[in-house]
C-alpha cells in the first residue's frame, strides 16, 4: 500500500484557521514540546493541524502511525473526528485517539495472558468506576486503603488482593477499576520487551492532550512506553484548567515532563473561541483573582465590538435560581430554541439540578441533565444501535445508512468489489431492516426495557455478536459491552 504525498514540508499550511506563529512552530517541530495556552486558544485544533502535518507530507512515515492520549472521551473523539474532516479518511486511520483508560484497558485486554497466573484478572471482569465493588474486595481481604493505596506510583498488589477482586468469594463479581487496569498495562509494558518494542515502532509521534490533569499513575504509564525513544511527543495543556487536583493531577506534571523528556516549552495567546467582548470579560476576571494581568489575543473571524456578557452576583441560592428560571423564559420566548441554551456548573451537576429543577416544576421549564449521555454516545456499540434504529424507522438518514453498509459487509466477511454477494447483502440488510420496524412498533410501554432490549438482541443476531465485537477489540470483555447496551436501553 502506498500513500500519496499531498504536500512538501516547506509547502504545507493548515486550512480554514489562520495559526499563530508559536502554534505554527509546534505543528512543524521535530523534538518534543510542552504547549500551554488558555481556553479557546486552539490546543486540540493544534493537534489536528499537526497530525494534518505529520500525515500529508509524511513526516509520519507510512506505515507509522500517530498515537493520541487525552483525558476525557469526547476529547479523544473531537481530535479524531478532525483530523478525519481535515484529510480524509486514509490519512486519518493511522490517526489512533483514545483516552489514557482506554488505551491502559486495550493493552490488558489484548495481552491479559502475558500476567503471570497469580497477577492474571479473569478476562470478563466489569469495570468499577465508583470503586464499591473494590471497597467491599479490601474489607474481605482485611485490607485497608492505607495498606492498598492505588494512588501509589509503585505497585503494591498482593496475589491475595487482586484474587479477592477477581476470582475470590461466592458472591463477589470479578472487577477492576481504571488505576488497577493502568496498572496491569504497566506491568505487562515493563515485563515484556517484544510488546513494547512493538508499541514504540508503531508510534513515531504520540500527542497528550489536557496535560495538567495527567495523575502519576497515568505519568509513569507514558515514561514506560516512551521515555528515552524517538518517538516525538507533543503536549499541551493549561495550568489554569486544573480541575482533577483532587483525583490525583500531578501538580508538577509540566517541570517533570520537560526534564524528563527534555521537551521544549511554548505559550499560546491567541482566544479563537471568545468574541473580543468576552475576552475583556476574561481578562478583568483573571487580573482581579490573579492579581496580574495577561494577555490574549482574539481570533482572526470576529470584529471588535462582537460578543455579548452578563455577571450576575447573587447573595443567595433562591435569587441565582429565579433569576435563571426567568432568563430562560425570556429567552424561550424571544424565539431561542431550547437546544440552543446550556447551563455549565462549577459544582457537582446534581447538587446544583436539586434547586434548579424545583423551578423546572413552578415554571414549566424542562431541564436535562447531558452529561450522563455524552460518553455514552462515543461509544461505537451504540452509535451502531442508534443508526439501526434510525434506518428502521427512516429513509431520511443516508449517512447512518451508509455506516450500517459499511458494518454490514465487514461482520459477514464480504469484499466490496464482489458486487454480487455486496448487493445480496444489501438485500439482507434491507428485509431486516424492515423487521426491526415492526418489532419496535410493537414495544409495550408496560414492558419498553426489555422489549427494546430484545430488539437490540436482534440487531445482534443478524449481525453476529461475535463478529461485531471483533471489530472492537474494547467490547472483547463482554461484561463492557452488556453494560454500554443496558445503559442505552435505560436511557432510550
Amino acid at each position: 500500500m502506498s500513500v500519496t504525498i499531498l504536500k512538501s514540508q516547506n509547502s504545507w499550511m493548515p486550512e480554514n484557521i489562520v495559526l499563530e506563529d508559536v502554534a505554527m512552530e509546534v505543528v512543524k517541530s521535530d523534538y518534543n514540546t510542552l504547549v500551554i495556552a488558555g481556553p479557546g486558544a486552539g490546543k486540540t485544533e493544534l493537534l489536528a493541524q499537526r497530525a494534518c502535518y505529520l500525515l500529508q507530507t509524511n513526516t509520519c512515515p507510512y506505515p507509522k502511525r500517530i498515537l493520541a492520549v487525552s483525558f476525557k472521551k469526547d476529547s479523544a473523539s473531537n481530535l479524531g473526528e478532525r483530523v478525519k474532516q481535515r484529510c480524509g479518511q486514509e490519512l486519518s486511520s493511522r490517526l489512533d485517539s483514545y483516552t489514557f483508560d482506554k488505551f491502559c484497558k486495550e493493552i490488558l485486554d489484548r495481552f491479559i495472558m502475558v500476567l503471570p497466573d497469580k497477577f492474571r484478572p479473569d478476562k470478563n471482569y466489569r469495570v468499577d468506576t465508583d470503586n464499591s465493588l473494590l471497597n467491599e474486595a479490601y474489607e474481605l481481604a482485611g485490607y485497608s486503603r492505607q495498606k492498598f493505596n492505588l494512588q501509589d506510583s509503585k505497585p503494591k498488589h498482593s496475589p491475595a488482593v487482586i484474587n479477592i477482586m477477581t476470582k475470590g468469594t461466592k458472591n463477589f463479581e470479578p472487577a477492576l477499576n481504571f488505576n488497577l487496569i493502568s496498572r496491569f498495562a504497566i506491568y505487562i509494558l515493563k515485563h515484556n520487551e517484544y510488546i513494547l518494542k512493538s508499541l514504540q515502532k508503531t508510534y513515531s509521534h504520540v500527542f497528550l492532550d489536557e496535560f495538567q490533569d495527567t495523575t502519576s499513575l497515568q505519568y509513569e504509564f507514558v515514561q514506560t512506553c516512551f521515555q528515552g525513544t524517538c518517538s516525538i511527543i507533543t503536549a499541551v495543556g493549561d495550568q489554569k484548567q486544573r480541575i482533577m487536583l483532587w483525583a490525583g493531577a500531578m501538580p508538577d506534571v509540566s517541570q517533570k515532563y520537560e526534564l524528563d523528556f527534555g521537551a521544549t516549552s511554548k505559550t499560546m495567546v491567541m482566544n479563537h473561541r471568545s468574541a473580543p467582548q468576552l475576552l475583556s470579560l476574561q481578562k478583568a476576571l483573571y487580573t482581579t483573582l490573579n492579581e496580574k494581568e495577561i494577555d490574549i489575543i482574539p481570533g482572526t473571524k470576529y470584529e471588535s465590538v462582537e460578543g455579548n456578557s452578563t455577571v450576575a452576583i447573587f447573595n443567595d441560592e433562591d435569587s441565582e435560581q429565579s433569576f435563571i428560571k426567568n432568563k430562560i423564559s425570556n429567552l424561550l420566548n424571544s424565539g431561542v430554541k431550547p437546544r440552543d441554551i446550556c447551563i455549565l456548573v462549577k459544582r457537582s451537576i446534581t447538587e446544583y439540578l436539586d434547586g434548579i429543577l424545583d423551578c423546572e416544576v413552578k415554571s414549566g421549564i424542562k431541564i436535562r441533565n447531558e452529561v450522563i449521555y455524552q460518553d455514552l454516545l462515543k461509544e461505537d456499540v451504540v452509535n451502531l444501535i442508534l443508526a439501526m434504529l434510525l434506518c428502521s424507522v427512516s429513509t431520511k438518514y443516508p449517512d447512518a445508512y451508509m455506516y450500517l453498509q459499511e458494518i454490514d459487509l465487514n461482520v459477514h466477511g464480504i469484499d466490496i468489489d464482489d458486487v454480487e454477494k455486496v448487493n445480496g447483502q444489501y438485500s439482507k440488510l434491507e428485509t431486516f431492516l424492515q423487521s426491526l420496524n415492526k418489532t419496535l412498533n410493537k414495544i409495550d410501554s408496560s414492558s419498553e426495557f426489555e422489549d427494546l432490549r430484545n430488539a437490540v438482541d436482534a440487531i445482534f443476531s443478524y449481525l453476529g455478536e461475535k463478529a461485531y465485537k471483533d471489530m472492537y477489540p474494547q467490547y472483547e470483555n463482554g461484561s463492557y459491552f452488556e453494560e454500554n447496551v443496558n445503559k442505552f436501553c435505560s436511557l432510550l
